[in-house]
């Protein structure tokens, strides 16, 4: 929730931010006067309550997670061959049927199409690959880390959904 409101917040700014930035786009980026820039941007950040960096933290907090469940997933002799239910019958191999890399691609190209959208459009790009290359992976990772990721898109989603009724609509600029 902290790290979409963070984001809307950007999004909300995003004129004021790009006024300072074609102020001084003829600068280089080694000259000194454009520490300016920086201090006018980091000013309009602390008049309007945003930290730049707040959409970043919550997701960097998810990655130790994701890295140790797959590491267990490798090496717990206690999960392999454990029967999981339906068509899954051991969490420590891949999905037989790639139904949850699939399931991943969709349930992230949903995620990426509710999230507040960036005016950088190779960012946006890479947004729209992100999904593809997910599902990539997880057709050989261990169906455990990619049904881990699953329910956490799905309760991303659902989050994205509940933030976005309860602060609105992002603002549209002209």
């Amino acid at each position: 929730h902290k790290s979409v409101v963070s984001m809307r917040r950007m999004q909300e700014i995003q004129p004021q931010v790009k006024a300072i930035q074609d102020r001084y786009a003829n600068l280089k980026v080694t000259d000194p006067a454009r520490q300016k820039m920086n201090s006018e941007m980091m000013n309009l950040y602390r008049e309007k309550g945003i930290n730049p960096a707040g959409g970043c933290i919550p997701m960097l907090v998810m990655m130790p997670v994701l890295i140790a469940f797959y590491a267990l997933l490798g090496q717990a002799i206690e999960l392999r061959g454990a029967d999981f239910g339906w068509w899954i019958k051991d969490l420590s191999q891949p999905d037989p049927y790639f139904v949850i890399p699939i399931l991943v691609g969709i349930t992230m190209f949903w995620q990426t199409w509710l999230s507040p959208t960036t005016t950088d459009p190779a960012q946006r790009d890479m947004m729209l690959v992100m999904p593809i290359m997910f599902s990539f992976i997880f057709l050989t990772t261990a169906a455990g880390t990619a049904l881990y990721w699953l329910i956490s898109n799905i309760w991303g989603i659902g989050q994205q959904y509940f933030t976005n009724w309860l602060i609105g609509p992002p603002v549209i600029h002209a």
